[in-house]
C-alpha cells in the first residue's frame, strides 16, 4: 500500500479542487501526470473514482469516500511532521483561522504580528467573520468565536468569557436623561445586536441577588459589535456592549457607564474551536496556548471594569 500514497494524495488533491489543471499546480507536477496516475489509481483498484469530460471533473460516491480516507491518511502524514518540528521547537506551514470580526479588530489582529514574529514560518491567512462557520468545508484550522453554538463535531477550549456593561454617549444623555433602573430602558432609544442567526433583545442583569429580564425595544438594530460601540459614541442610544471593547471608552469621556448599581448579567463563552482530531496539530495548540497569554484570566480589558 505504501507504494500507492502518491497515487492517493493526487487523487485527494483532484476531489478537492475538481480539477486536473488546479490540482496539477497545487502539486508542481504535470496535468497529465495528475490524470495517469488518478487513471492508474482506478485500475488497481478496479472501480471509477472521476467522471471526466472536457471542461469539468466530478468525483464518483464511491469515490468520495475514498478521498476522504485519502485525505485523513495526508492528514496524519502532516500531523507526524509538525509533531517532529514541535519537537525541534519549530512550527510552519498555513495556518487558517477564522475570529469574531470586532473581537478580531479589537484585540486579535496586533498580537498576531507578535505571533507571527515568535513563529516566523507560519504563514497566517485570517478570515474576521460573525456567522457560524463550517470549519471543514472552510477548511479553517481554527475559529474564534464569541457564541455559545459551536458547530458538531468541533472540539471548543474556553479562552474568556465576554462580559457586558450598559452605555450611552454624554450627548445622548444630555438629551434624553439617565435610566436609574433597568425597567426604564424601555422609554429608552436601545440599540441592539440582531443577525441571521442570533438576537439580544433582552437584557438581563443582577442586584442584591434580584434578577431582572429587560426585553428593550429598539429602533436600531447592528449584527456587528464595533458598529454597535460607533453608533453608541455617535448619541443613537442604550446599548449593553460587549467589554472587550471598552477599554479606553469611559476613561476618555467618550461614554458614560449606566446602571453600575446593576451588573449586567449575560455572559457569552470565547472559544477556540477545533476538528476533533486524533492528534492536535502543534500549531493550533501554539495558537491557542499563545491568545490564552495574550488574553490572560481574567481578560486584560476586564480588570479596570470589574474590580
Amino acid at each position: 500500500m505504501l507504494d500507492n500514497l502518491h497515487e492517493m494524495v493526487i487523487f485527494a488533491t483532484v476531489a478537492n479542487e475538481l480539477n486536473f489543471t488546479r490540482a496539477a499546480e497545487k502539486l508542481g507536477i504535470s496535468k497529465s501526470h495528475v490524470s495517469k496516475q488518478v487513471k492508474a489509481l482506478e485500475t488497481r483498484l478496479d472501480c471509477q473514482l472521476v467522471q471526466r469530460n472536457n471542461r469539468s471533473v466530478s468525483i464518483t460516491e464511491l469515490g468520495s469516500q475514498y478521498a476522504e480516507y485519502c485525505q485523513k491518511l495526508i492528514d496524519i502524514a502532516y500531523e507526524a511532521d509538525a509533531l517532529l518540528d514541535a519537537h525541534h521547537g519549530r512550527i510552519s506551514g498555513v495556518f487558517k483561522v477564522g475570529i469574531a470580526q470586532s473581537f478580531g479588530n479589537s484585540h486579535i489582529i496586533h498580537a498576531l504580528a507578535e505571533f507571527q514574529a515568535q513563529f516566523p514560518e507560519i504563514e497566517l491567512e485570517v478570515s474576521l467573520f460573525d456567522h457560524k462557520p463550517k470549519l471543514l468545508e472552510d477548511g479553517l484550522d481554527c475559529w474564534i468565536a464569541i457564541h455559545d453554538d459551536l458547530p458538531e463535531g468541533m472540539v471548543a477550549r474556553k479562552i474568556a468569557d465576554c462580559r457586558f456593561v450598559v452605555a450611552a454617549s454624554p450627548g445622548y444623555i444630555e438629551q434624553h436623561g439617565c435610566p436609574t433602573r433597568p425597567a426604564e430602558l424601555v422609554k429608552h432609544k436601545c440599540i441592539t445586536y440582531q443577525s441571521n442567526e442570533r438576537r439580544f433583545n433582552d437584557w438581563e442583569f443582577t442586584r442584591d441577588g434580584v434578577h431582572q429580564v429587560v426585553n428593550v425595544q429598539s429602533n436600531f438594530k447592528i449584527d456587528n459589535a464595533s458598529a454597535i460601540l460607533d453608533a453608541t459614541k455617535a448619541g443613537a442610544g442604550i446599548a449593553y456592549l460587549a467589554s472587550y471593547l471598552l477599554e479606553n471608552e469611559f476613561d476618555n469621556g467618550s461614554l458614560v457607564r449606566l446602571l453600575k448599581e446593576w451588573q449586567a448579567d449575560m455572559k457569552l463563552p470565547i472559544y477556540a474551536v477545533y476538528p476533533r482530531r486524533q492528534h492536535l496539530p502543534p500549531k493550533v495548540r501554539t495558537f491557542i496556548d499563545f491568545l490564552s497569554q495574550q488574553v490572560g484570566n481574567p481578560p486584560h480589558w476586564d480588570k479596570k471594569l470589574f474590580n
